[in-house]
């Protein structure tokens, strides 16, 4: 079906709104950087945005970023999260898409959103990641759904790193930590764009996943060199 553009404009005017109040209770809890893309002011609006996913905070901190970029992508999160009437709530509002859980129609929702010329966003580990699940690079196992949504909407890939968002909330904790010493400094790295047409699967995942890999393990030697 269709987007329709009004409704798409209020959806995107509803997104800001929300950004805005993240932002402003964001700053009681962390510092936060944006490091911009490399492929300077034009990115394209058709563009899947694909993220390391290392704490519940990574969604609120994607947000308050995309907003920042006024990209108002919508985000794919996993359908359970849909369930609690809260959070289901929260996240319908911000126009999420239920994924996961075998729901396919997430794939032809976020086709037509792209179609509209509207981005999607990924986060491509599918889940938290914990320290112990990390591979030697700092990201888990990477799902290929990104990809496929990217194909049918005729869309390019754009990498984000998100550093340090689990100083905000453990990869396992149920609460967000209160920086009783100062706030977590967090950062955001966006990429340049990683194309989908004529390149197979395989080189689009590891083009994805070593320039996120590189942000992550150029933020860890920033911090070693700042201790």
């Amino acid at each position: 079906m269709p987007v329709d553009p009004d409704q798409q404009a209020a959806d995107i005017r509803r997104f800001h709104k929300w950004a805005r109040r993240i932002r402003r209770l964001g700053h009681l809890l962390r510092r936060i950087s944006y490091h911009p893309p490399e492929i300077g002011d034009e990115i394209p609006r058709r563009v899947v945005m694909v993220a390391n996913h290392r704490s519940l905070s990574d969604v609120f901190v994607a947000i308050e970023a995309l907003a920042h970029y006024d990209f108002p992508a919508r985000c794919l999160v996993r359908a359970k999260y849909f369930e609690a009437p809260g959070a289901g709530r929260f996240l319908r509002t911000l126009g999420c898409i239920p994924a996961g859980d075998g729901k396919r129609q997430s794939i032809e929702v976020a086709k037509e959103t792209l179609e509209a010329d509207r981005p999607v966003a990924v986060m491509i580990e599918g889940k938290i990641v914990p320290p112990d699940r990390r591979e030697a690079d700092g990201l888990g196992e990477i799902r290929p759904g990104f990809i496929e949504i990217a194909r049918a909407g005729k869309a390019d890939v754009l990498p984000i790193a998100l550093v340090n968002t689990e100083h905000i909330w453990r990869s396992r904790g149920r609460l967000p930590r209160i920086p009783w010493r100062g706030r977590p400094h967090i950062e955001v790295h966006t990429g340049r764009l990683v194309e989908v047409e004529g390149r197979s699967d395989e080189e689009i995942m590891a083009d994805t996943r070593a320039m996120i890999a590189g942000y992550l393990a150029e933020a860890q030697q920033s911090e070693l060199r700042r201790a």
